[in-house]
């Protein structure tokens, strides 16, 4: 049985694969997917730390297709990863295998599912669902698992975008990563207004002290101060991916211990950044009208508590990042630096 939480897969998810543009090539073995099986649903899943991202989708309801995203714990596809073949449920309502919140939130009742990869590491499956019992006969599986190696080939190629830039001055690329820090700290501030909010709706009022979210203030949340942490949150995906490519040169170019741990801390704020996007997609729904308030309820239940652990973790590793690359600095000055390059702000 794999690990979920294994370094190694989750180190491969990463740069565009954790995006929710769409991709033109994912989003069309998702709808090949539907019609071979006869399915009204069709996914891609790559599970990451907390979520299950859905990183195309064919017929979802609109809250789903509007986060991109569950719950890990919720997911059929976790079985799939933690296993790595194929998962067949004819009835979801009677099998003990599989969670049962898709089911009660969403009458999903017969699940189809099989690998994909990337560079050998399973990072979640090909699946198809249907919302009445039925069979998926061998022939179906067969060509789903075919479909796969068409959808692994494409999350190889997505991952490839995470690639290293090309030589600089190491001391100009870890002052960009600061700058980056800076932003990204600021930005995750601003977020929490939006968490908050999510928080009192679904649980009530509170404050939430080891978060340092105040859930108490989300009633005083106004549709501009969400709108700006909606904004806040969609400049930080440039900010993060630029990130992860100074960082992944810096530890190119550099053998300290410092700037060897900048591209490892990096994909993994990136991967919280992206667990983090479900909640402010729904948030945004909800203010631009597509999702009315009681599908986005729905939503928030199956990717609140990954948020704010995310929310979390991405705040530590932003702190964690910035004194890297302080370190970093100092283990790679040239001789007559003083040890040390000018602060950000000067330059």
């Amino acid at each position: 049985m794999a690990d979920l939480n294994d370094a190694a897969r989750l180190a491969e998810l990463r740069g565009a694969l954790l995006r929710a543009d769409a991709d033109a090539i994912l989003d069309a073995c998702v709808v090949r997917a539907a019609k071979l099986a006869r399915s009204p649903i069709a996914v891609v899943s790559l599970l990451v730390r907390h979520v299950q991202l859905l990183r195309a989708q064919h017929g979802l309801p609109l809250e789903l297709a509007v986060s991109c995203a569950t719950s890990r714990s919720n997911s059929f596809c976790q079985l799939v990863v933690l296993d790595e073949v194929p998962l067949i449920v004819d009835d979801a309502l009677r099998d003990e295998r599989v969670p049962k919140e898709l089911v009660e939130s969403y009458g999903i009742r017969a699940y189809a599912g099989v690998p994909v990869r990337a560079h050998g590491h399973v990072l979640g499956a090909l699946c198809v669902l249907d919302v009445v019992p039925r069979r998926f006969d061998q022939r179906i599986v067969g060509a789903l698992e075919q479909l796969a190696i068409d959808v692994s080939g494409r999350l190889s190629a997505l991952t490839l975008s995470d690639a290293p830039l090309a030589s600089a001055d190491v001391q100009e690329r870890l002052v960009r990563v600061e700058q980056a820090t800076r932003a990204l700290e600021r930005a995750l501030l601003a977020l929490s207004p939006v968490i908050a909010a999510a928080q009192a709706a679904t649980a009530g009022p509170r404050v939430d002290a080891a978060r340092g979210i105040d859930a108490s203030r989300a009633t005083h949340v106004t549709p501009a101060s969400l709108r700006a942490a909606v904004s806040c949150w969609r400049d930080m995906g440039p900010v993060a991916e630029g990130l992860c490519e100074e960082a992944a040169a810096i530890a190119s170019a550099s053998p300290c211990e410092a700037a060897s741990g900048l591209a490892t801390e990096a994909r993994a704020l990136a991967r919280n950044l992206a667990e983090i996007g479900p909640l402010v997609r729904l948030a945004e729904g909800v203010l631009d009208g597509t999702l009315g308030e009681a599908a986005a309820a729905k939503g928030r239940a199956l990717v609140l508590r990954g948020a704010l652990d995310a929310h979390e973790a991405a705040s530590a590793a932003v702190q964690r990042l910035r004194a890297g690359a302080l370190r970093a600095r100092a283990a790679t000055a040239g001789p007559g630096s003083g040890g040390a390059a000018r602060p950000p702000e000067a330059r």
